[in-house]
C-alpha cells in the first residue's frame, strides 16, 4: 500500500489496511454519433455492491456535476477509499437529470438544448442504476490489495435524441469492470498534501467538485513531466521544484498513466519514496500476502491558482476573433465561487498584450503572443467574468492568462502533400464547422491546411476521413492552418456503430456466436439511427448487405454490456465470450433488443468491425 497514502491519522489507517483492501476508482465516457457539445449532469452517488447484495463503501462523498464530454479522451480518478474485505459484484450509481444542460450540436450557432426525458416522454430527475461486474472477475477487496474499478458512461446507448421535439430519451448505459476498460490519460485532481523530489501527493476531488472524495495518490513525475502553474510553464527538477514551494492545499490536476501491479520481487526504496512496481497486473483483487502498489506517472501537471487567489475560468472553443475579442459559443463558466454551468450563446473572452498564454503539454517556455489563439482553438481563459443581460458573459483575460488546449480537425482529404494535407472541414475543436467565422484567420473551411509533419500519410488519400489532433497555427497567418502532432486515418479513427430498433425485435442478428455477431440490416423493425460513423465519413446501415461483421478485438482493453431497459440493470463483461454466452441465453424469442452500439475499427470495403467495445439494451 506504499503508493495508496494514508490520510491523517496515518497510524489508524494503516492498522485498517492490514485488514482491507483498496480501489482506485475511475470514470471515463464513450461518445455518440449524435454530437452534444455539452451533456452536464449531478453524478449523485456511485456505491459498491457486496456479494450478498448489501450497498458497501461510498465513492463519492457528494453529488458532482458532470460534464460527460470531457471524459471522451480521458478517465478521471473519483476516489481511491479503503474497503472492507469481501467480494463486491457491481456498483449503484445514481444521476440526477433535473438540472442538466444538455446541448445537441445541430450545426447552429448556439446548438439546441434538450430536455432530458424518460420512456413515457416526462421530464426526468433521479435515475438509479444497478451495474454489475463480469461474474467471473468480480472485484475482492482482500489485505494490502488496491485495485481498479473503471466506469464508462456510454452516451450513444443512453440518449435517443429527437429534435422536433427538443428532448432526449436517457435510459443510462453505464459499463463496470475490475479491469482497466481504456487506454486513455488519466487524470487525477485534488489538493496538494506534499512533495519532494521524488513524487509528490494528491487527494481526491473530482471533476469541478470542492468536495474531496476518499483517499489520496502518490504520483511519481519524471525528467519529462511538464508544469504549468498559474501559467508559467517547465519541465522536469525545476517544475518540480515549483511544485513544492506551492502552499498545501494547492489545488492540482495531474494528467498521466494509471497502473496497478504487485511487486515481482522484494526491494529497498528510500524514505518516503514509492515503492517499485512489476509489471504483473492485478485484476479484481488478489489474496496474495504481497502488497500490491498503485503507480501514477506524470505527463502534465496544472496548477490554476493558488490561496488566496480568486479568478474565474471560461472553457470553449473560438468560434471568432476580432482583435482582442474572442467568441466563444456555449462556453463552460467556472465562477471563483464554486459554480459551475454552460452558458448559452456567445460568450465573450477579452485579451491583450497582457495576457499570459500557454500550451498545454507543450513546455513552450517564454513569451508566447496572444495571436496563437485563433479560431478553433480550445482555450481556457482565466479573469474577471461579468454577467450582460440575462445570460451573456463577458471574461476579461487581458491581464489574466489564456491555455491553448489541444484541439482537434477533422475532415475529408481533398489535397495531400509533402507533410501535408487540405480537409474539407467537417466539424473543428469538436463543433461543427457551420459555427465558425474564419474572417481574420487566414482559413477556410472547405480548404483547411494541416502540417502534419511526420507523421505516415500512407492511408490519408483524397477521399478519405481524418481526424487531426494539434493547434491551429497563429491567428491571421497563411496557410497551413493547423499544425498536427496526431493523425487518424480509416485503419485508425475510432468508428462508431449505433444502431435502434424501435419497440424491438427478436432477430438483430443474422448470427451471433463465440467468434462474431453479423447485423440483421434488413430487419424491419429498424428505428431512427442505423449507421456507423467514421470521423466525417457516415456509412447507412440500413439495407446493407451483407450486414457489417461484428467481432471482438482482443488486442487492448476492452468492455461488452447488456443493459436492461425495464429494470434499469446492467451486465458487464471482460471477454466478447463471456458476453455473447450470456446474450444468447436471454435473447430467446421473448426477450427483444432495442438498441445496439459498438466502438472500434470499421473497414467499409469488407464491412468489417473491429470492436474493443459493444453494448445491447434489451427490453426487460
Amino acid at each position: 500500500m506504499s503508493k495508496l497514502l494514508a490520510l491523517p491519522m496515518g497510524a489508524a489507517l494503516l492498522i485498517m489496511a492490514a485488514c482491507s483492501g483498496s480501489a482506485v476508482v475511475t470514470l471515463t465516457a464513450t461518445p455518440s454519433s449524435d454530437r452534444f457539445i455539452a451533456y452536464r449532469v449531478s453524478l449523485n452517488s456511485i456505491r459498491l455492491q457486496t456479494s450478498g447484495g448489501r450497498a458497501g463503501v461510498t465513492i463519492l462523498p457528494t453529488a458532482t456535476s458532470v460534464d460527460f464530454t470531457q471524459l471522451f479522451d480521458l478517465s478521471e480518478v473519483l476516489a481511491a477509499p479503503g474497503v472492507a474485505k469481501g467480494t463486491y459484484t457491481g456498483a449503484f450509481v445514481t444521476l440526477d437529470f433535473s438540472t442538466a444542460q444538455i446541448i445537441y450540436d445541430d450545426g447552429s450557432l448556439d446548438g439546441v438544448a434538450l430536455t432530458p426525458v424518460d420512456a413515457q416522454g416526462k421530464a426526468l430527475g433521479l435515475v438509479s442504476v444497478a451495474v454489475a461486474f463480469d461474474p467471473g472477475n468480480p472485484f475482492r477487496s482482500a489485505a494490502k490489495q488496491v485495485a481498479r474499478v473503471s466506469l464508462d458512461f456510454n452516451l450513444a446507448s443512453s440518449s435517443l435524441v429527437n429534435l422536433g421535439a427538443k428532448t432526449v430519451t436517457i435510459t443510462p448505459m453505464i459499463s463496470a469492470s475490475t479491469l482497466p476498460i481504456d487506454a486513455k490519460q488519466v487524470r487525477v485532481r485534488g489538493p496538494l498534501q506534499n512533495s519532494n523530489a521524488a513524487f509528490f501527493a494528491t487527494g481526491i476531488t473530482p471533476f469541478d467538485s470542492a468536495t474531496a472524495g476518499p483517499g489520496q495518490l502518490s504520483i511519481e513525475p519524471s525528467s519529462t513531466t511538464n508544469y504549468d502553474i498559474n501559467g508559467f510553464v517547465s519541465v522536469g527538477t525545476a517544475g518540480q521544484a515549483q511544485l513544492a514551494a506551492l502552499p498545501a492545499n494547492s489545488l492540482v490536476q495531474t494528467f498521466g498513466t494509471l497502473t496497478i501491479t504487485t511487486p515481482s520481487t522484494a526491494a529497498t526504496t528510500p524514505a518516503g519514496a514509492p515503492a517499485p512496481v512489476s509489471t504483473t497486473p492485478i485484476y479484481g483483487g488478489s489474496t496474495s500476502s504481497t502488497a500490491s502498489t498503485v503507480s501514477f506517472i506524470a505527463a502534465q501537471v496544472l496548477v490554476d491558482s493558488v490561496q488566496g487567489l480568486a479568478v474565474d475560468r471560461v472553457t470553449g472553443v473560438v468560434s471568432a476573433r476580432n482583435g482582442n475579442i474572442l467568441g466563444l459559443e456555449d462556453a463552460t463558466l467556472d465562477e471563483n465561487n464554486g459554480t459551475v454551468i454552460v452558458i448559452p450563446g456567445t460568450t465573450i473572452v477579452n485579451v491583450g498584450p497582457g495576457t499570459l498564454v500557454s500550451f498545454f503539454g507543450q513546455n513552450a517556455a517564454g513569451f508566447i503572443s496572444p495571436q496563437e489563439i485563433s479560431v478553433g482553438s480550445v482555450i481556457e481563459a482565466f479573469g474577471t467574468a461579468t454577467q450582460t443581460g440575462t445570460s451573456g458573459v463577458v471574461l476579461d483575460a487581458s491581464a489574466g492568462r489564456v491555455r491553448l488546449d489541444l484541439s482537434t480537425a477533422e475532415g475529408l482529404v481533398t489535397a495531400q502533400g509533402t507533410a501535408a494535407l487540405t480537409l474539407s472541414l467537417t466539424r473543428l475543436g469538436g463543433r461543427s464547422i457551420s459555427a465558425f467565422d474564419f474572417v481574420g484567420s487566414a482559413a477556410t473551411g472547405n480548404q483547411y491546411g494541416v502540417a502534419t509533419g511526420g507523421l505516415a500519410l500512407t492511408s490519408a488519400v483524397v477521399g478519405a476521413p481524418v481526424v487531426v489532433t494539434g493547434f491551429p497555427n497563429t491567428f491571421g497567418t497563411a496557410p497551413p492552418n493547423f499544425n498536427a502532432s496526431a493523425l487518424a486515418d480509416p485503419t485508425t479513427i475510432q468508428s462508431e456503430l449505433v444502431i435502434d430498433w424501435g419497440a424491438g425485435t427478436a432477430a438483430p442478428f443474422t448470427s451471433f456466436d463465440d467468434t462474431a455477431v453479423v447485423l440483421n440490416a434488413a430487419n424491419s423493425a429498424l428505428g431512427v439511427r442505423h449507421q456507423i460513423a467514421i470521423g466525417p465519413q457516415i456509412v447507412d446501415l440500413a439495407g446493407l448487405s451483407p450486414g457489417p461483421t461484428i467481432t471482438p478485438n482482443t488486442s487492448g482493453p476492452a468492455v461488452y454490456s447488456i443493459g436492461h431497459s425495464t429494470s434499469f440493470t446492467i451486465e458487464s463483461f471482460d471477454t466478447y465470450a463471456a458476453f455473447v454466452t450470456q446474450l444468447q441465453s436471454e435473447l430467446n424469442g421473448a426477450t427483444l433488443a432495442t438498441g445496439m452500439t459498438a466502438v472500434g475499427q470499421y473497414t467499409v470495403s469488407s464491412s468489417a468491425f473491429s470492436a474493443t467495445g459493444i453494448t445491447v439494451f434489451l427490453n426487460n
